[in-house]
């Protein structure tokens, strides 16, 4: 009984994809900010590896400040980016993983306050 328990668990477990230990980037907390860059970004997802190194940018340019806080999130600083464009968002591991999010930012023009507010929290 108790090996058929575990067994159904298991498939349970692999149905909702909860039980992989696979690293997965699922988003950015903002998925916007102003093209000065210098924001505070939060990269959401799970099995992130700590105790190793990261690099995160937002298409060419480099996001400063990259701190793995948890398993599940890395905060950077934006980088500069242009004018009402979308930047895709490469998240690099020391060991050579590489994780993308297309289009997963996009810079918006801070000196429109209706344009950031009508924005904010959208992706």
């Amino acid at each position: 009984m108790r090996r058929l328990l575990g067994s159904v668990g298991l498939v349970l477990c692999m149905a909702a994809g909860q039980c992989s230990d696979e690293t997965r980037i699922s988003e950015l907390e903002p998925p916007q900010g102003t093209f000065a860059g210098g924001e505070e970004i939060l990269i959401h997802g799970r099995n992130i590896p700590t105790g190793k190194g990261v690099s995160v940018t937002f298409g060419r340019r480099a996001a400063t400040n990259v701190v793995i806080e948890n398993t599940n999130r890395i905060k950077v600083t934006s980088p500069a980016g242009d004018r009402n464009t979308e930047a895709d968002i490469q998240i690099t591991f020391d060991d050579g993983r590489t994780y993308l999010l297309k289009n997963g930012f996009r810079y918006i023009d801070g000196s429109d306050n209706v344009k950031v507010m009508k924005n904010f929290g959208k992706k």
